[in-house]
């Protein structure tokens, strides 16, 4: 099987790729990783995977051929933000928390809570997107 070496991987480039995961994925020079779509238990989600050139034990993708690169302006992030489910506040975590520890907190106020209730916002445009890819370059 032919690889891609890490350095000649392109940003926001989807590739063919073999991983333990993802068929498909595009690439992040950030992280070194290749976000795609991950199946498992019948959930689809986005998931990140990384270059072999990497390292063991995180690096698991070989990419095969480059495809295509993704739409200017789409982010390339698995999710947008964490939001507080009752108020729609973004929130973060690892903020110190009353009864020791770490914890949630607002963005905005910079204020810790044990009422935060996180979600995170899915990527749908990014997903969409990958679906898409998917099915037009499937063998």
């Amino acid at each position: 099987m032919e690889r891609i070496l890490l350095d000649e991987c392109k940003n926001r480039v989807l590739y063919r790729i073999h991983s333990r995961n993802l068929a498909f994925g595009v690439f992040n020079i950030t992280t070194k990783g290749f976000v795609g779509i991950r199946e498992k238990f019948g959930h689809y989600f986005l998931f990140e995977e990384y270059h072999w050139g990497t390292g063991a034990p995180f690096g698991t993708v070989h990419p095969k051929e480059e495809l295509e690169p993704m739409p200017e302006g789409m982010i390339l992030e698995k999710c947008l933000g964490t939001v507080d489910k009752k108020t729609g506040r973004f929130v973060a975590f690892d903020k110190p928390v009353s009864q020791g520890g770490r914890g949630w907190y607002y963005i905005d106020t910079d204020n810790a809570s044990e009422e935060i209730d996180p979600v995170t916002i899915p990527n749908n445009e990014l997903f969409n997107w990958l679906k898409e890819k998917e099915g037009q370059y499937k063998l």
